[in-house]
């Protein structure tokens, strides 16, 4: 058995990366394109753990080692379909959970690597290229009111950086509704892993962005490197704005939370506004509920600062596929006047 840190692994011919953490440890993040094959579920790594702290080390090693021996066939049976590829098998930091895997697979002739030190190693790739990279392809940046269609445009542009399906979380006070935000950590490999995607690239497009979406923060290398790009207005009517979140909102029916929101709005709209929007939700007049939301409370947020930018094109948005078009028509119009 041979361990390898992740940067040599980046160096090898389709590599397959198999995770033996427990569920809850893969999900909250994982190498990109790893398979999970955990040798304790949730329940099992809690209990393994709870020994470790109450009991004793060799307890938990004990039941540690019972329980992955009873687990250990099924892993070996999956991994048998990745035979032929190179296999690096990593746990939390590169202990008993990945070495005991990896060295019974070798035993049965199927050659797997060791990731070094495991996900923690990977974590410090992570965070040291967040820190460093310098974003390849020229960065342009949409900006727009809320309800503009940003998101809608960058799914069909080709070369886009999607930050808000990255943190499932549509950034505002109701970007949460329907979706599981996902963590820091996933995010930031998400994030990555895109800007590696697109380095060679000549542009890319994202979405303007506070520092946070959510509760995820935009590492500060990649939000100064977004204040410094050039920025693409879309102008979006008032009524198209208002289609465009009822559409996107009408899928779920989380009532009890969309009226605690507005509730949560009260000290900046007053009591009578927040009463005339709960009344025009509750008798499903949302049109009209957008309409005030966003006149009333989005505008008046954002339009102030969105006046202070300028601006290398203006795109109006009536349709969001072709607005796209136009963004990337506009986006090469500017690479070609500024070679």
């Amino acid at each position: 058995m041979s361990e390898i840190t992740y940067e040599e692994s980046l160096r090898l011919d389709n590599p397959v990366y198999v995770d033996v953490r427990s569920p809850v440890e893969f999900d909250e993040d994982h190498v990109p394109g790893a398979i999970n094959l955990p040798i304790f579920s949730n329940d099992e790594r809690r209990e393994v753990g709870t020994l470790y702290k109450v009991v004793s080390r060799e307890e938990a090693v004990r039941r540690g080692t019972e329980i992955g021996g009873k687990n250990i066939g099924g892993i070996i049976n999956s991994l048998m379909e990745f035979k032929g590829r190179e296999i690096v098998i990593y746990c939390a930091r590169g202990g008993m959970r990945s070495g005991s895997v990896a060295a019974l697979v070798n035993s049965i002739g199927i050659r797997t690597r060791r990731l070094l030190d495991g996900y923690k190693s990977y974590r410090r790739y992570v965070i040291s290229g967040l820190e460093s990279i310098k974003i390849m392809p020229q960065l342009f940046v949409l900006q727009g009111l809320t309800g503009a269609g940003k998101t809608e445009i960058l799914s069909y542009i080709q070369n886009s950086v999607d930050l808000e399906e990255m943190a499932c979380h549509r950034s505002s006070v109701f970007g949460g509704i329907g979706l599981k935000p996902r963590g820091q950590k996933y995010f930031e490999t998400l994030l990555l892993h895109r800007l590696h995607e697109l380095e060679n690239e000549e542009y890319a497009v994202i979405e303007g962005e506070s520092k946070k979406i959510g509760n995820l923060h935009i590492p500060e290398n990649i939000f100064t490197q977004m204040r410094s790009a050039p920025i693409i207005y879309i102008d979006t009517p008032l009524e198209r704005r208002v289609e465009i979140i009822r559409k996107e909102y009408n899928r779920f029916h989380e009532h009890e939370r969309v009226l605690a929101t507005v509730m949560s709005l009260k000290n900046r709209l007053g009591a009578a506004k927040t009463s005339e929007l709960v009344n025009l939700y509750n008798s499903g007049r949302i049109d009209e509920f957008i309409e005030i939301l966003l006149l009333d409370y989005y505008d008046s947020l954002y339009r102030y600062t969105l006046d202070t930018f300028e601006y290398s094109a203006v795109i109006r948005n009536l349709d969001s596929e072709k607005a796209a078009a136009e963004t990337v028509e506009a986006v090469k119009a500017y690479l070609s006047k500024n070679r």
